[in-house]
């Protein structure tokens, strides 16, 4: 089975490729580089990754519109994994175009693959969309993991 999976180079990425890899799928990674955190440490990983059989590397951000279209194009994935994310919740106050761009703008490329690419399963962690949303929302005083935890629940229904 081909797999598109974004953020290849990251923690989350490089082991879900191992995984991937290891039971016999075809991986196709995608990841931009970006120097959030150290570049060299994303090349160690992309290293290990490369010299599995059944790996090949995109070098390309989510939010370039027309590069994941062509992508999808190409490589016709069966399905999609989308990890890839601008993190960091404080980098977002300094930052916020990078975030959006790369959370919601990106998000919004990948599903747009799937849909055009006839793709039969994605899976997409809610996460990053969902503090890109709330942060101007939220008061001093709320922190991260509770930012976090309300992302990943359910909303609470109101009581009478």
């Amino acid at each position: 089975m081909k797999i598109l999976l974004t953020g290849a180079a990251g923690f989350i990425g490089m082991h879900t490729a191992l995984r991937l890899l290891a039971r016999g799928d075809e991986v196709v990674g995608v990841d931009n580089l970006n120097d959030y955190y150290d570049v060299n440490l994303k090349l160690a990983r992309l290293a290990r990754l490369e010299q599995l059989p059944g790996f090949k590397l995109h070098r390309l951000s989510v939010e370039d519109r027309d590069g994941m279209a062509a992508l999808f194009r190409a490589e016709k994935p069966q399905r999609v994994i989308h990890p890839a994310a601008q993190a960091g919740v404080r980098y977002s106050l300094t930052n916020p175009h990078a975030y959006i761009d790369a959370n919601l703008r990106g998000f919004m490329n990948i599903l747009e693959g799937c849909r055009h690419g006839g793709v039969e399963h994605r899976r997409m962690p809610a996460a990053p969309v969902c503090t890109a949303a709330t942060r101007r929302c939220r008061s001093p005083s709320t922190r991260t993991s509770t930012i976090r935890s309300a992302c990943m629940r359910p909303p609470r229904r109101p009581t009478s």
